[in-house]
């Protein structure tokens, strides 16, 4: 019974440190997500800068390219502060997404770009405005700045979509 009484006491100590631990946990994945999300918009966003349908497309895919770029650097460096790496890959839907792109042209590939694009910034919103309100402070800074270009990015998106 002495063992497993340590055993259990460890566990106790070990579960009260967690919310700090927990804390830590979620900042840097936040981080790892953003950047992988970052990748899939600058590799999807130069896709569509190149082969949209209109000047409109293409001018918003080139603005993902250098906004998501931007945001990247950020992100990277407030990886940095919270003790994670860089990924190089993107998200699965930043992937599914490119894989369409890849076989479309036209009025269509618009569409299933802009679509993909509400979103996809309406969850990354959610989840920076969540971030902004609960994370730690590199990881809040990280949210205001960014906040601002993904709401950008929707609004202009939903004006596209609506034919404005």
């Amino acid at each position: 019974m002495p063992r497993f009484l340590a055993a259990t006491l460890a566990l106790a100590a070990a579960l009260s440190a967690a919310p700090g631990h927990a804390e830590a946990e979620r900042a840097s994945f936040f981080v790892i997500d953003a950047i992988k999300a970052d990748n899939g918009a600058i590799a999807n966003g130069a896709l569509v800068a190149q082969r949209g349908s209109t000047a409109a497309v293409r001018e918003l895919g080139a603005t993902l390219v250098r906004d998501h770029t931007a945001s990247k650097a950020e992100a990277i460096a407030a990886g940095s502060q919270v003790g994670v790496g860089t990924p190089t890959e993107m998200t699965a839907p930043a992937r599914h997404l490119q894989r369409q792109l890849l076989r479309l042209s036209g009025p269509e590939f618009d569409r299933v770009f802009l679509k993909a694009l509400i979103k996809d910034h309406r969850k990354a919103i959610a989840k920076f405005e969540e971030q902004r309100r609960s994370g730690e402070a590199v990881t809040r800074k990280l949210a205001e700045d960014v906040l601002p270009h993904l709401s950008q990015h929707l609004q202009v998106a939903l004006s596209l979509q609506s034919g404005g």
